[in-house]
């Protein structure tokens, strides 16, 4: 039976990367997007009782969780026992980019992609799931629990990597440049991120100017009706475990803790990934999910902190 978010899901499709069985579904959102969402049900030992829910970022696709050759955080969850599911966000990877695709914006993604997603996992498994989310990903699995667009009592609790919008990008707190960008960005109709080395995605040119909106000098982190996203943190209280990369210089470790502070969370951890914390590099805001150096440190910290909250 499917909530009011998730109208329709698909029979699976069957897939092997890297000799990972993984299974794809089509779900649809309440404004009629459709969405791809991945799930590798649990491989070795017995199944733990939540799932787990992981999203992408700017310019990215379930690739960062799954490579081709069948490597990552999310195949890793899987044999720790999770039951582990990844969609990929309207637009990104293999969720149609329609006629459309220019339009997206990063609301269209908070407010209908992720409650979709909610739905149609529970509806499977009929339990509260973790969400871990990186960069973008986890600041719009944030912004969806501040306005109440994912139920809360569906959290089990979350994770987010290199997630924040207050520092970086200090480019678009020149005014004459966050205009020029907007204007390119109308013209051109998408941000062709793989052309800078930033990721195998292009990024709609809305998601774009929202982002632009967020950050640009004066700018406020606020909804299409104008509420405030930081208004809402402090009534998140479910789990909550905050990483930042020492060495991330797009979303530093300040304000990824500015975010932290806010929540409303009594279990909650900040950790920064780097030498001065104790691991074995500084890392920068890929290589802290998807470097060698992540898989033997960070992963089975992840999955620790999910187990003991089981």
């Amino acid at each position: 039976m499917l909530k009011q978010h998730a109208e329709n899901i698909s029979e699976p499709s069957h897939h092997v990367m890297g000799g990972v069985a993984v299974e794809v579904r089509n779900i649809q959102t309440t404004d009629g997007a459709l969405l791809s969402l991945s799930r590798i049900k649990p491989r070795g030992i017995s199944a733990l009782p939540f799932p787990v829910i992981l999203v992408h970022g700017s310019y990215s696709t379930r690739s960062f969780w799954i490579s081709p050759k069948g490597i990552g955080l999310g195949v890793y969850l899987a044999d720790q026992g999770f039951d582990v599911w990844f969609p990929e966000l309207r637009g990104h990877g293999l969720s149609p980019k329609t006629d459309s695709f220019s339009k997206i914006t990063a609301e269209d993604q908070i407010r209908y992609d992720l409650p979709a997603v909610q739905d149609a996992v529970f509806s499977f498994t009929n339990a509260p799931a973790f969400w871990i989310g990186h960069s973008f990903g986890g600041l719009f699995v944030i912004g969806a629990l501040s306005m109440d667009w994912l139920r809360h009592d569906q959290v089990r609790g979350f994770v987010t990597f290199g997630s924040q919008i207050s520092l970086g990008d200090r480019y678009l707190k020149i005014p004459p440049l966050a205009w020029t960008l907007s204007a390119l960005l109308r013209i051109m109709g998408h941000f062709p991120a793989p052309a800078f080395g930033l990721g195998p995605e292009i990024e709609s040119a809305g998601t774009m100017m929202e982002t632009i909106r967020w950050k640009k000098f004066g700018g406020r982190w606020t909804s299409s009706e104008g509420v405030s996203y930081w208004d809402g943190l402090e009534k998140i209280t479910m789990p909550a475990l905050t990483y930042a990369a020492a060495d991330d210089k797009n979303d530093p470790p300040a304000g990824c803790r500015k975010i932290h502070k806010r929540l409303g969370s009594i279990d909650k951890m900040f950790m920064v990934l780097g030498k001065d914390t104790g691991f074995s590099t500084d890392y920068d805001h890929v290589g802290m999910v998807v470097s060698r150096e992540a898989q033997q440190e960070v992963w089975p910290d992840v999955a620790g902190w999910l187990r003991d909250r089981v």
